[in-house]
């Protein structure tokens, strides 16, 4: 009788270390297509949807701007500038977002010259900085940047897509 409650611990330790684990197993297969340049292996960990939308909303909350007027509103010059942007930006964004370019991302690349292919070498293996963590308990960022560099990581944002999975659904950018 004791022996079965001590394997029963040890399933249900087991089973909360492999929920744990799902998103590091998720984000080493992303590195790993990433890496073998295997577009369609990426593409099936990510939701363009929702990674599009992200980078659409990221995009124009900087082009507003943190400039407030005396009720804290933003200017409306900045809001007008978001607006014309915005109309731009969508279809800018919905052709540069693709499985090549968030491979080049995950090399360590600058995101202009991720999303272009013009400029910027990917970083050699061991050359990245990289930070990993749950954010809550369906998000979990994955941080890269070239070693040595200056600017702000580039966040990769996975999410849960149902119990096990995980979806490439927010990038946020320095």
């Amino acid at each position: 009788m004791r022996s079965r409650h001590k394997l029963s611990v040890a399933a249900v330790l087991l089973a909360g270390l492999c929920f744990y684990a799902t998103p590091y197993l998720a984000l080493h297969q992303i590195r790993s297509a990433a890496a073998a340049q295997d577009a369609a292996k990426l593409a099936g960990y990510v939701d363009f949807p929702a990674l599009r939308q992200s980078l659409k909303t990221g995009v124009q909350a900087r082009l507003i701007g943190t400039e407030r007027d005396e009720q804290g509103q933003p200017s409306r010059a900045h809001v007008m500038g978001a607006a014309v942007a915005g109309a731009l930006l969508g279809p800018m964004v919905d052709s540069l977002i693709t499985p090549e370019s968030l491979a080049r991302l995950l090399q360590g690349q600058q995101p202009m010259a991720a999303a272009t292919g013009i400029g910027g070498e990917p970083a050699q293996p061991g050359k990245l900085q990289t930070h990993m963590a749950y954010e809550g308990p369906d998000r979990f960022v994955f941080s890269v940047r070239k070693l040595g560099e200056d600017e702000e990581p580039v966040d990769l944002v996975l999410r849960r897509d149902g119990l096990l999975h995980w979806k490439l659904a927010e990038l946020r950018l320095p």
